[in-house]
């Protein structure tokens, strides 16, 4: 492989947003902030960063083996 195949084959994560937008007016606010800086009003705590889609689920485990059915007497009696 060459140095030119390796570099287009680079990998690079979706740019983080690095601000938050207030709900109340729409002023742009560093992601650090609490509030906004245009009219004060609460800013989200956190912004979730973009979920990759679920995996499906793990097939069940098989259930326990079943006891063998007793022995049956047949043709015998008992004295």
């Amino acid at each position: 492989m060459t140095r030119k195949d390796v570099s287009t084959m680079c990998f690079r994560p979706a740019a983080m947003n690095s601000e938050k937008k207030c709900p109340q007016c729409g002023e742009s606010n560093v992601t650090t902030a609490e509030t906004c800086s245009a009219c004060g009003a609460a800013l989200p705590t956190a912004l979730a960063p973009p979920s990759a889609p679920g995996a499906p689920g793990a097939p069940s485990a098989p259930g326990a083996p079943k006891a063998p059915a007793a022995p049956g007497v047949s043709g015998m009696s008992r004295a």
